[in-house]
């Protein structure tokens, strides 16, 4: 979407946010103090690199300071579940991913919250591709010579991933279902130092998001082989989609959300979803998202809720259908 039709997009949700419910004298007060925005990875990953540039904004927008606590581990359930057990107070928020919120759910047997109960859904903030890369010591220079490779070297080549019931995790498992081969699984608490081992050789593959494989596969220290999202990024226009590669099955997009306790007051979602609304119709900060590898992606509380309830239906089907196990 164009910069002036997103700008005036936004700029209508922002206005529907605004006259979405009354503000109270709890609102006018909040926030008194600074935020902890929790980030369930570690630094160096498209999640931490979003997650900085929005708290940076929000910080300026509410004139309190917004610090991100990372918080990796497990596939992002780790500190997905610390805010879900954190006081509904509006100083502890989840800069939430697609993996804990969606992903995850539908690959455990149990977890310790409820992805549509323990959570109050905010505003979503943004939506991403992810990009197969392998590493130089690998002989494939395309999508296809890496499917033909691995067909030879059945569970022999390793792929990282952000961690078990990550996004990258299931995009993988969903690529090897497509193409019919068989990869071992190395999981890591983030997608940086999946993407760390790869450049050194401890792994083979990595799909993580676009920005750091832009610029390493610019400086020749990987091989940028297909991305996920329904059209091409603009930080990779030369890069193939997997469906103009013959497979849009693997078409797998992730997205961020801000997200609050359990009973967070509504006059404090309010807020929230006003101030990002407002972050969101800035053009900086929309050129930034793309920088690290992201797109504004706008939805009102309401609307993030259903969103969220549906992505746990599709990914409940998705691995179902490819047969993946249910881990405890």
């Amino acid at each position: 979407m164009p910069k002036s039709g997103m700008t005036w997009r936004l700029g209508l949700i922002a206005a529907i946010f605004a006259g979405w419910m009354p503000t109270s004298v709890c609102a006018q007060d909040y926030p008194n103090r600074s935020i902890r925005l929790i980030v369930p990875y570690p630094p160096g990953g498209t999640t931490d690199a979003l997650g900085r540039v929005y708290a940076q904004a929000l910080q300026e927008r509410i004139g309190q300071a917004v610090v991100v606590d990372n918080r990796p581990g497990a596939g992002s359930q780790i500190g997905v579940e610390a805010v879900a057990r954190a006081p509904a107070d509006g100083y502890t928020l989840l800069f939430g991913p697609s993996d804990g919120l969606a992903v995850l759910p539908a690959l455990k047997k149990r977890l310790p919250y409820d992805p549509l109960k323990d959570f109050t859904p905010i505003a979503l903030v943004a939506r991403s591709p992810l990009v197969f890369a392998s590493g130089m010591h690998v002989p494939a220079r395309t999508l296809g010579e890496l499917v033909a490779l691995a067909k030879s070297r059945p569970g022999m080549l390793r792929f990282g991933s952000a961690g078990l019931g990550s996004i990258q995790h299931v995009a993988m498992e969903l690529l090897q279902v497509s193409a019919g081969v068989s990869l071992a699984h190395i999981p890591y608490k983030g997608g940086g130092p999946a993407l760390n081992d790869l450049i050194g050789g401890q792994i083979d593959v990595v799909d993580p998001g676009p920005v750091g494989i832009a610029k390493r596969g610019e400086a020749g220290q990987l091989r940028v082989l297909a991305q996920t999202g329904p059209s091409r990024h603009p930080l990779l226009p030369h890069t193939p989609t997997t469906t103009e590669l013959g497979m849009p099955d693997v078409v797998v997009v992730s997205w961020f959300g801000l997200l609050g306790p359990p009973g967070l007051p509504p006059s404090i979602v309010e807020r929230l979803a006003r101030e990002t609304a407002a972050v969101l119709d800035q053009p900086a900060v929309v050129q930034r998202f793309i920088d690290v590898g992201c797109e504004a992606s706008l939805l009102a509380p309401a609307e993030f809720a259903e969103f969220i309830a549906a992505e746990n239906r599709k990914w409940a089907r998705t691995v179902a259908a490819a047969k993946i196990p249910l881990q405890d």
